[in-house]
Order: structure tokens, then sequence, then C-alpha cells
């Protein structure tokens, strides 16, 4: 899974997301991106081209209305404005994925709530 960091490093050509991303490939293991940290990569970064190449071959996760108040919900417990790692975290504990993220502090206040034991490849 990509938090925001992954997906700026990977739109900064960092060869060791490029890595990770060709060997999740070719092991059959689809990434999951947010929708948030989607989002918030083609806002921040200019390399739109290698975020896009990134996301072909990954599943992006919707953020509906329930996925929503839990997020809020979870941030407020949290302590924090970020909601965006929050909702990384929140999909990496459902779906019980590892993060390539830059957000540690958030991502692991998020998860620990969640009882999550977040497995985090800091960019």
């Amino acid at each position: 899974m990509y938090g925001v960091g992954g997906l700026r490093a990977a739109a900064r050509g960092d060869r060791i997301v490029w890595a990770l991303h060709r060997a999740a490939l070719s092991s059959d293991i689809v990434p999951v991106v947010p929708v948030g940290a989607m989002a918030e990569a083609f806002r921040t970064e200019g390399r739109g081209d290698r975020l896009e190449s990134l996301l072909c071959g990954a599943v992006v996760e919707p953020l509906g209305p329930e996925r929503a108040r839990i997020v809020g919900e979870l941030a407020a417990r949290a302590d924090t404005p970020d909601l965006v790692a929050v909702s990384t975290a929140e999909v990496a504990s459902r779906r019980n994925c590892a993060v390539v993220a830059s957000r540690q502090n958030a991502l692991k206040a998020a998860a620990g709530l969640l009882g999550h034991d977040l497995v985090l490849h800091a960019v």
C-alpha cells in the first residue's frame, strides 16, 4: 500500500519504491492506494506521468460516507488533523497491508488505536 510519501517518492523516481512496486506486481500483489493519498500526491508532485504509471498497477481504495465517518472519528481519537494518513492507516488495518509512506507518527497513532501492528517502510 502506498501513502502520500510513497507516491511522492515514486513521482521523484525513487529507485527503492519502484523496485518494491515491480517486486509486488511480479509476485501478483496488487498495491493499494487510498484515494486521499492519490489526490494529495497529484496536488503536490509535478511528475504526474510517473504517478500515473504507478497507479496503472494499483487499486485505488475509495472513501465513501461510512469510511469518511470512521476516518474522521479515528483522527479525533488520534488527535491529528492528518486525514490522509489516518485514512491510509485505516485501509492498511482493514486490508492487513504494509505501508510505504512518510507520515509515521500519524500512521502509527491511528493504527495503534485500531489494534493494528503497522508494517511501515518509511521513505
